[in-house]
Order: structure tokens, then C-alpha cells, then sequence
């Protein structure tokens, strides 16, 4: 027998819906130096330094052209990576949930990951 069909629709709640799709509100205070990184991004990003589309605004030249190509690489592919987050970040923060458990966790995160990629070859990136 299929079990694709005995499966039942949904019961669908729109309004329960949207409320779960809310993000839950910081419960406490958050890490200054994690609000600090936020308004940083933030702030590059409404001077044009980062550029949304284009991971090559994150990568900080003077460091990342000392480096062999595999590096190089890695590094592109990171930045991809890096600039992903920094939209879900900005897509949050344009939402109004600037005080958020996850945004907070994603600049968190953010900052963590870029911290690790920059054992490899010091400052790496603008942020």
C-alpha cells in the first residue's frame, strides 16, 4: 500500500501560522560585542561597503592577494558563504526583529566563522 496516499492534508491555522513564524524575542540581555558586529554589518552595508550580491566587497584585498590561490579559493568560497548569512541577517533586521534570540545567534555564528577562517590568514575580511 502507498502511504502517500493515506496521508492527510494539513489542518491549516493561518493564524497559528504566523505566529510561529515570528522569531522568538531575546529573553535577557545580548553580548555587546555581538550587538557590536551587528551594527557594524549593519553600518557597512548602508555605506555600500558591503555589497549584498557581490562576495568580493567582504574580502579585505590587501591580505587576501599574500595568499596562494588554494587559499584564495577557499577563501572566495567562504565569502559566498559569509555574505549568505549577512542577507538573512539584513532580511531580519529590515523586519524589525533587531532584538531577536536569532539574530543574534546568526551575527553570533557570523562572527565565530569568520573568526575561524582568519586563523588561516589573518584579516581576511572588511567585517
Amino acid at each position: 500500500m502507498d502511504d502517500d496516499k493515506n496521508q492527510k492534508a494539513p489542518v491549516i491555522d493561518w493564524k497559528t501560522q504566523k505566529e510561529l513564524n515570528i522569531p522568538l524575542a531575546l529573553q535577557g540581555q545580548a553580548d555587546p560585542q555581538t550587538t557590536q558586529f551587528l551594527e557594524m554589518i549593519i553600518k557597512l552595508i548602508n555605506e555600500g561597503k558591503i555589497a549584498l550580491h557581490n562576495p568580493d566587497t567582504l574580502i579585505n584585498h590587501d591580505v587576501y592577494d599574500k595568499l596562494s590561490t588554494e587559499k584564495q579559493s577557499k577563501i572566495e568560497m567562504e565569502a559566498f558563504n559569509l555574505l549568505t548569512a549577512i542577507r538573512d541577517i539584513k532580511d531580519l533586521y529590515d523586519a524589525g526583529y533587531k532584538d531577536t534570540f536569532q539574530i543574534l545567534n546568526d551575527v553570533e555564528r557570523l562572527r565565530l566563522t569568520k573568526e575561524r577562517l582568519e586563523e588561516i590568514g589573518g584579516d581576511l575580511f572588511i567585517i
